[in-house]
């Protein structure tokens, strides 16, 4: 009877470490089956002490877009504001065709005027489209005061395309000079080929590109008659001269008319005149530069 308090006080002990141990495997048990609830597989892809990362999120797609134009349209007769971002459009060049040299006549009641100076001569001319291809105008040529020859000028349009223009072209007028043809040895007529009255006739071509402002190119082939009313005898046994004599000579002209504006060109020219009289220079340069306009 003395070992009975021991034995139950043991038993105690047993029945108190079976509930403890009991309680341990339930907490465990309760812990794992949480943790299996979101994901069972976890459980054996994670080592202890790692932490999962947390799942990012999905990527948001934010498309740029320009900022649409304003909507307020401009008051009458208010200029439009320029958009940022947006060229305005180019103006519409008004193309050039006023022309003095080529082969383009002005049209039906078109002015144009033009002036050149440069060797051996110097000059204006007005002219006036009295139909739409036929042009008649005056003019004044010069050499620098020693010979002055006021003219009257034609010019007919006979062919017309989109680039290429021809012309017969006329002028003649009646020569003044400041010496006498006897005493003008190296002078205006020798340089010129001209006489007391002229008469120039001839054809010429003129090529023009696409662009409004784009150069015209001509090329020009003239004739050139002169009449001596004043002829004199180098030769005192040559006898009496005829009262009139006439002198042949050609003449070439080309260059360009390079437009400025839709109403004036700037005139380069370049040519040579062949004389055909023994008294003249047998092959004379001519050089000059003017001005074409309409106004």
């Amino acid at each position: 009877m003395g070992s009975r308090p021991w034995c139950m006080k043991g038993v105690m002990m047993v029945r108190a470490a079976l509930v403890t141990v009991a309680l341990a495997v339930s907490g465990v048990a309760y812990a794992q089956d949480g943790s299996s609830q979101s994901n069972p597989e976890e459980e054996w892809n994670t080592l202890p002490g790692e932490k999962k990362a947390p799942s990012a999120a999905p990527p948001v797609s934010v498309e740029l877009q320009p900022p649409p134009p304003p909507s307020s349209s401009p008051r009458d007769g208010a200029p439009a504001q320029p958009v940022a971002g947006v060229s305005s459009p180019r103006p519409v060049l008004e193309p050039n065709n006023v022309s003095m040299f080529g082969g383009r006549s002005l049209g039906f009641l078109t002015r144009g005027e033009m002036f050149y100076l440069g060797f051996p001569l110097i000059g204006i001319r007005l002219s006036i489209g009295l139909l739409e291809r036929v042009d008649l105008g005056i003019g004044f040529d010069s050499f620098y005061g020693l010979m002055n020859e006021p003219l009257a000028t034609l010019r007919v349009n006979f062919f017309r395309g989109t680039n290429w223009n021809m012309a017969a072209i006329a002028e003649g007028g009646p020569a003044f000079f400041q010496s006498r043809a006897s005493s003008d040895q190296r002078g205006p007529r020798w340089l010129t080929g001209r006489r007391n009255g002229n008469l120039r006739g001839g054809v010429v071509f003129s090529y023009q590109g696409d662009h409004p402002r784009a150069a015209r190119l001509f090329l020009s082939l003239q004739y050139l008659l002169a009449f001596d009313t004043e002829p004199y005898q180098k030769d005192p046994l040559g006898g009496v001269p005829a009262s009139l004599q006439l002198g042949h000579n050609a003449l070439v002209r080309a260059g360009a008319e390079m437009p400025l504006s839709a109403k004036t060109s700037f005139v380069f020219l370049l040519g040579l005149d062949v004389h055909g009289r023994p008294e003249d220079s047998i092959v004379m340069p001519v050089c000059s530069v003017g001005l074409v306009t309409s106004i």
